[in-house]
Parts: structure tokens; C-alpha cells; sequence
């Protein structure tokens, strides 16, 4: 069915890109290159987004929430933050996907601890530590054979977690972490893996290293180490052992979620070459009116509206029947959007001729940084399409095929 916004998510959009244009652009384009990490992130716009409901927009309706805050709503909030700045709009995007977590998989004991400190603090920003230094995209493949090297082991009513986590966004500074680790080291990490709630001031958990990168340089990725870090068992979140089949049937959304934040970028890229070519001059006229340049702008806008349909798409299946919803259409989404953005991105580099490498002269160099990160960020593009095609094959295996000849009619 052909997917269209509400009156809500149309309003949602226009508030957010005038948030993005006038709020976020300044602010990156002054921090971003700030020696200091930790200076790079503009905590009052985090304020600011929180005043708004953008960061709590995953918490449950009773604790500040919103009912309307479908997997489309979330692609239209992230999709034009990040046409602001993609690091502020993965900010906002691990705290709604890990608030979201906690909503469906805490105990009310746990719920009732964490919602008012989450709600209460505008700042109160949240990680997922999944990655390790051997273990990455991985956790995207149903077969994957591999275990956590991050463990958990038990002591008394406590538990005891010890290990690295790396390239954490929000890593340095979560206020609370979701910690998968290793609890049955006798099983492949499906059977074997355990999550827990681990606030940052727990003694033993410590940010050991901020990666400098080219890409997303808005948010922080950290190690982080746990050292015997003593968790008790009311922190477990879920059933011991089931950490990642939960959060897989939890954050289904979230390769939805990532197609459209790089599209964000992605549309930055191709807004900005178009008012170059608009504004230059070559040849006695606009750049825009030589064919070859309208040429590229054209195929730049094809692709991009060709994403966020596949993109709304996906996240409009998920929303109508989360049940019977076919995971292969939203991995299609991130791959196909991840390599739209990057192709944009480049293509307004051209557009913009040697000025298109030039920090400070037009944000198309930073663009085609910012994407280059979701070529692997929520999975490498690789196990994505590893993953579709088992999927497809599982799809295959139980559907009936139509024979060359039926399908000829003979």
C-alpha cells in the first residue's frame, strides 16, 4: 500500500528539518572540530530535543511517552535530525532504541527505577554494548556461531561482568548502559547471551578510549570496560540466556531506523548541490542548466526518493503486523539506503567541483564523511545481504515455485 504521513508525523517533519536548519547546523559546524571530544557534543540542543519529547518519544505514554510514536514517526524525527547533523541524530536514536528496549523487556520493578530518572534528566542519554573488538555485525545473522567475550558470571544474587565493549556510540556519555555478556560459555551466543542494566556510575565500568573518527563526529564512540563490575540480579533485563533473540524480535526497527538517518545526510548533500548549481556560474549560465550537472541532480533525487519509499515501507509493514512483519525488507532498506546516501553524497562533491573537499565551504565534504559510517554502522552491508539471502532462502524453501512452463501457459 502506497505510505503517507499523518497531519501529526507532517508537523513532526517541519518542526524537526527548522530544529535541524537553524539549531543543529550552527552548533556542529562551531564543535565539530573541537579538540576535545567530550566539547563536541552541544548538551544544551540535547535539552533542548528533550523539551521537545524527541529523546523520550520511546518511553511507554505513563512515563512521558508518546502513543503515537510508531517506527514511521521515529524514521521521520531521525531522518531530518540528521539532515541537521547524523552524530546528534544517533544520539537521540540509541537512547529511543535502548528506552525502547527497557519498555518491553523490564520487569516493573525495573520500570518503575528507571523511567523517572530517564525522564527527569533532559541529559539522561543511554548505550547498547553489543560490539567487541572480535564481534560485530555478526549479531545480525540467526546462525551466527560465536559467543561474547564480554562475561557474566554468577555470585550470590549478583553478578559479575568483566570485559570490553568497543565503538559504543554514546559510550562516554550514557548515563546507563544495556550490557549483553556471555553467561553460558558452552553455547553459541543465541543461547547463551544475557543483558543487564548497568548505570555509569557503577564502580568498575569505565570509558577507557573516545575513537576519533571521520564520520559522525557529533556523538562518541568509546571502549568500555567492565572490571568485575558487580551487577545484581534485579538489573538482568529479561530472561538469562535469551538477550539476543529478545532484542532481535525487540529492535526490528532499528536497521529501519538507520536506512533513515543516512537518508538524512544523504538529502543534505543533494539540497546543498542543488543551491550550488543554482548559484554558480560556468559558461555564461548556472552550472544547474548544463545537462550534465542537471543530469546528476537528477538521478541524485530519483535515488533518494527511491529509499525513503522503500524505507517508509518497511516501517509501515512493522507498524500494521509486527508479527508476521519479513525482516528481509528492512535490511533491503538499510543496504539500499546506506548506498544511496554515499552515491548522493559523492555526487554532490562533484557538483561542487574542487569546493566539495574544502572544509568549511559547503557541508558536502562533511555529508560524504557522515555516510561513509552506514555502509557498516547497524551492520555491515555485507551481513545484510548475507542476511536477505538467507531469508529469501528460507522463504523459497516453504513457498511453492511456478514452473517455466506453467509460466509460458505450456
Amino acid at each position: 500500500m502506497p505510505v503517507s504521513l499523518t497531519p501529526a508525523q507532517e508537523q513532526l517533519r517541519i518542526e524537526v528539518r527548522k530544529f535541524a536548519q537553524e539549531k543543529i547546523r550552527p552548533a556542529v559546524a562551531e564543535r565539530e572540530w573541537l579538540p576535545d571530544p567530550r566539547h563536541r557534543i552541544d548538551w544544551d540542543l540535547v535539552e533542548q530535543a528533550s523539551a521537545r519529547g524527541w529523546r523520550t518519544m520511546g518511553a511507554p505514554a505513563e512515563h512521558g511517552g508518546s502513543n503515537n510514536a510508531d517506527v514511521l514517526t521515529f524514521c521521520v524525527l531521525l531522518e531530518e535530525l540528521a539532515f541537521g547533523d547524523m552524530g546528534f541524530a544517533v544520539i537521540i536514536d540509541q537512547t529511543l532504541k535502548v528506552s525502547r528496549l527497557i519498555a518491553k523487556l523490564a520487569s516493573e520493578d525495573q520500570q518503575a527505577w528507571f523511567w523517572p530518572n530517564f525522564t527527569a534528566d533532559p541529559r539522561f542519554v543511554l548505550a547498547i554494548c553489543l560490539t567487541e573488538p572480535a564481534h560485530g555485525s555478526d549479531f545480525f545473522l540467526s546462525d551466527a556461531n560465536f559467543r561474547y567475550d564480554t562475561a557474566a558470571v554468577r555470585d550470590g544474587d549478583d553478578w559479575l561482568i568483566t570485559g570490553e565493549k568497543r565503538y559504543i556510540s554514546n559510550g562516554a556519555d550514557a548515563g546507563l548502559y544495556v550490557v549483553f555478556a556471555c553467561t553460558a560459555p558452552d553455547r553459541p551466543a543465541n543461547e547463551g547471551t544475557t543483558a543487564f542494566l548497568v548505570p555509569a556510575e557503577s564502580p568498575g565500568l569505565e570509558p577507557i578510549r573516545i575513537w576519533e573518527k571521520i564520520s559522525q563526529r557529533g556523538v562518541n564512540n568509546a571502549t568500555v570496560r567492565f572490571s568485575d563490575v558487580r551487577v545484581p540480579d534485579t538489573q538482568r533485563l529479561g530472561e538469562t540466556n535469551t538477550a539476543l533473540a529478545d532484542s532481535k524480535e525487540v529492535l526490528k526497527e532499528s536497521v529501519i531506523e538507520a536506512a533513515a538517518t543516512t537518508l538524512g545526510s544523504g538529502r543534505a548533500a543533494y539540497e546543498a548541490a542543488h543551491t550550488y548549481a543554482r548559484e554558480r556560474e560556468q559558461g555564461g549560465q548556472p552550472i544547474i542548466q548544463h545537462a550534465n550537472i542537471a543530469m546528476r541532480l537528477a538521478w541524485m533525487a530519483t535515488r533518494l526518493e527511491a529509499a525513503r519509499s522503500l524505507t517508509w515501507q518497511a516501517a509501515s509493514e512493522l507498524d500494521a503486523d509486527e508479527d508476521n512483519y519479513d525482516p528481509a525488507l528492512g535490511s533491503m532498506a538499510k543496504v539500499f539506503a546506506a548506498e544511496t546516501a554515499f552515491e548522493v553524497a559523492r555526487e554532490a562533491c562533484e557538483v561542487h567541483g574542487g569546493a566539495g573537499i574544502m572544509i568549511g565551504e559547503s557541508i558536502v565534504e562533511k555529508t560524504l564523511r557522515d555516510t561513509l559510517s552506514f555502509l557498516h554502522s547497524d551492520g555491515a552491508q555485507d551481513v545484510h545481504l548475507i542476511r536477505i539471502g538467507q531469508l529469501l532462502a528460507e522463504r523459497e524453501s516453504v513457498a511453492p515455485r511456478v514452473s517455466d512452463a506453467a509460466w509460458r501457459g505450456t
